[in-house]
């Protein structure tokens, strides 16, 4: 089942079935196609989700920001939309520590050849890549590292074991690393998911500095509703959820007019 705005918010291709294992994944209508939004609602959008966000990072921000709007009374604007209301359990699930652990899968090789991640996630934020998937092969002599999601990338260093221990290897594009107990030959694969840490109160405070331009065009200048109720709520109400969630909804509500212009 689908809910408009939380279509809107992905601004995704639609599919006929959820991408299973994306952590926090609903339907997206078929007939749904991203829209090409105005400059304003992208370098808004890029405060929360970042500049090129995967469909983790935006399944991770808009289960957030939904949830937000759902403790308040602006979520009679949401059902206005659509009042099929399918997320309520994300939030949970996209809460578990299982979620964000690498997840490492050896393929080749025997059980002797160990391959040991150390080191710590990165943050996703700035650039909105939650998702990364790598592949780590020895051939003998090296350690073959690429990087399958996008950006691409890969590298080979010479494999140096001193007691049984190789030198530690930085995975590209990662604060992770890995070292190994042999020179192989073998392989695994390492997958897994970047918890944003950026909280919405933050995001929130980073807002009110993004340019007075982009909020006028967000929001209009005339006391047209229902954006007069939602620049009130951004500027004036007492309560951060409210305050947040005006915005998030002159989000929702600006990228609908774009799709039905």
């Amino acid at each position: 089942m689908y809910n408009h705005a939380r279509t809107l918010l992905m601004n995704l291709n639609g599919s006929t079935s959820i991408f299973a294992g994306t952590p926090g994944d609903e339907l997206i209508p078929a007939a749904y196609r991203q829209l090409n939004l105005p400059t304003y609602l992208d370098t808004i959008r890029a405060r929360f989700f970042g500049s090129m966000p995967d469909r983790a990072m935006l399944n991770y921000r808009v289960a957030q920001l939904l949830t937000l709007i759902e403790a308040t009374e602006l979520q009679s604007h949401i059902l206005a939309l659509d009042s099929r209301v399918t997320y309520s359990s994300h939030p949970e699930q996209l809460g578990l520590i299982e979620t964000f652990k690498p997840k490492l899968n050896q393929y080749d090789g025997t059980e002797s050849d160990r391959l040991t991640v150390i080191g710590k996630a990165m943050s996703p934020d700035s650039s909105g890549l939650s998702g990364y998937d790598y592949r780590i092969e020895l051939d003998g002599t090296n350690i073959n590292i690429e990087r399958l999601t996008s950006p691409v990338q890969s590298k080979t260093e010479l494999i140096t074991l001193t007691d049984g221990l190789s030198q530690v290897v930085t995975l590209p594009l990662s604060d992770y690393q890995v070292r190994v107990d042999s020179v192989g030959p073998a392989a695994w694969t390492l997958r897994g998911y970047l918890r944003p840490t950026n909280s919405l109160s933050s995001i929130a405070e980073s807002l009110q500095s993004i340019g007075e331009p982009y909020l006028l065009e967000l929001f209009g200048v005339s006391n047209e509703e229902p954006y007069l109720t939602f620049r009130n709520c951004w500027k004036k109400h007492p309560e951060f959820a409210y305050r947040l969630g005006g915005l998030v909804l002159a989000m929702i509500y600006r990228t609908e007019e774009v799709r039905n212009a």
